[in-house]
């Protein structure tokens, strides 16, 4: 089957290939980076299909999609080969446009209030997260919110792209599957810092993009974050608006018990880095 190419050809206006209208199978895909671009036309298709962007290709969430596509009369991709895809891959492939799109339009909004004035620590409720990016052997700081952000998107960056570490996209080694609970753990509390003391920011960034949709959908889909390391309230977050009933309990916070180290399906989850704020004050 020949290869669909999605490149742009020059003198291409913008419109013919932005936003994607058909998906191509995996199969068709003719690229070093076939996960990477599948993902990418995936968002492009449509941002807030969370299931259908997380799912492995060939799982159901595939299958409907391709099935709705069929019924409106698109060419069938039943004839391209099946691509058998290794889920480390396809969870390391997630991670990274997770981080990538972390930084639009979520980051880029919250630089503009999230100061150190405003956020002189990086809370979320009653969490006070403590940051690693300072000095050497592990040691942990508390850092303003805006800086431990910074500081979490660009070691989760340079972790994702260390050869070392991940030496190739096309196979991950059994020893690195552990870094992919502390990726999403670590990111996740971007999410949680926005939500609890930005929430218009929050609201407005997930409208746009449904990133941290994207999150839950993904951490749950392969049990990346145990649901006690998930602060912010399951309710709010399944609903497509984030007020009422989340903003009575931050008003009146409550203190679960801490968690507990728990081990997930891909390694071990510290919480040495989370603490509570008022043992703080």
């Amino acid at each position: 089957m020949a290869a669909v190419i999605q490149r742009p050809l020059r003198g291409s206006r913008i419109s013919t290939f932005y936003p994607v209208k058909n998906l191509p199978s995996l199969s068709s895909l003719d690229s070093a980076f076939q996960l990477q671009e599948y993902i990418s036309l995936l968002i492009r298709l449509d941002v807030h299909d969370v299931e259908a962007i997380t799912s492995l290709p060939g799982t159901s969430g595939e299958s409907n999609k391709e099935d709705e596509k069929e019924k409106e009369g698109e060419k069938s991709k039943s004839s391209a080969p099946e691509v058998s895809v290794d889920e480390a891959c396809w969870i390391y492939e997630q991670l990274r446009r997770l981080a990538q799109d972390l930084s639009h339009p979520l980051i880029t909004t919250l630089q503009q209030e999230c100061t150190r004035a405003s956020c002189p620590e990086m809370k979320a409720g009653e969490w006070l997260y403590l940051c690693v990016a300072h000095g050497n052997d592990g040691a942990m700081e508390q850092c303003c919110a805006i800086d431990y952000i910074l500081h979490t998107v660009d070691s989760a960056t340079a972790l994702l792209n260390s050869p070392r570490t991940f030496p190739s996209r096309l196979s991950i080694p059994q020893t690195s599957h552990r870094h992919f609970s502390s990726l999403a753990r670590r990111l996740g509390r971007i999410f949680a810092h926005a939500y609890f003391h930005h929430r218009e920011a929050f609201e407005q960034a997930e409208a746009e993009s449904s990133l941290y949709a994207r999150f839950l959908a993904l951490t749950s889909k392969f049990d990346l974050v145990p649901s006690e390391f998930l602060v912010i309230p399951a309710a709010s977050s399944s609903s497509s608006s984030f007020s009422g009933s989340a903003h009575h309990d931050h008003q009146h916070p409550h203190h679960p018990p801490p968690p507990t180290v728990t081990r997930s399906k891909f390694g071990r989850n510290r919480t040495d880095t989370m603490v509570f704020a008022d043992a703080e004050a």
